[in-house]
């Protein structure tokens, strides 16, 4: 990695052995993205100094609900983009936590006469539409995700060892446009909170 950055400490990760399968994972497709997603190793990242932020590309594409997202109309917000699967263990372990930052700061949002919102996006990968979406409503996840089933968006992050197989990923990225940290692995609202207000302060 050409920038200077900060090593985190790795949150902790859901293992296979502990989780039930369910319902939802029983058709040959999850069964298949079950076998083969690593889950994060932990090495998270964070560039404290702006100057050393690598960029972040505009993403775009059709949302699971059909919509066309581009990203690059939040120009000027703080963006945490969180890619998972409706078949990764620790994808459901950490949706609770990440619907509960999203909803502190869709309210943050619209009390606040700051010009920077806090906008959050799903980045569904290797999954099926149905399943994608059964997950989203059954966790009343409030924010969009774009249904990316090659894991083409995943690659334009290839050099920060995100990937496909890789799940979750959660980066935090500045209202510049470029990545403040990247967790690999299960995450939490205490941290999602952490990042962004760090970036909201004056």
């Amino acid at each position: 990695m050409p920038h200077r950055r900060t090593l985190l400490a790795a949150a902790p990760l859901l293992a296979l052995a502990a989780c039930s399968n369910g319902g939802e994972n029983s058709n040959r497709v999850n069964e298949l993205n079950r076998s083969r997603y690593t889950s994060g190793d932990g090495t998270n990242l964070r560039w404290d100094d702006p100057a050393e932020r690598p960029g972040a590309p505009v993403l775009t594409g059709e949302s699971l609900d059909g919509d066309f997202i581009d990203t690059a109309k939040w120009a000027g917000d703080i963006m945490v983009v969180n890619f998972w699967g409706s078949w990764c263990p620790p994808c459901v372990a950490e949706a609770p936590e990440l619907r509960a930052a999203a909803e502190h700061y869709e309210e943050q949002n619209a009390r606040s006469d700051d010009d920077v919102d806090v906008r959050f996006l799903g980045i569904n990968s290797r999954d099926e539409k149905d399943a994608a979406k059964a997950f989203e409503e059954r966790h009343r996840i409030p924010y969009p995700s774009i249904f990316d089933p090659p894991g083409e968006i995943a690659m334009q992050f290839i050099e920060y060892d995100v990937s496909p197989n890789t799940f979750p990923v959660t980066l935090v990225i500045d209202p510049e446009g470029r990545v403040f940290s990247i967790w690999r692995g299960e995450i939490d609202a205490e941290t999602v909170y952490a990042d962004v207000n760090q970036l909201l302060e004056p």
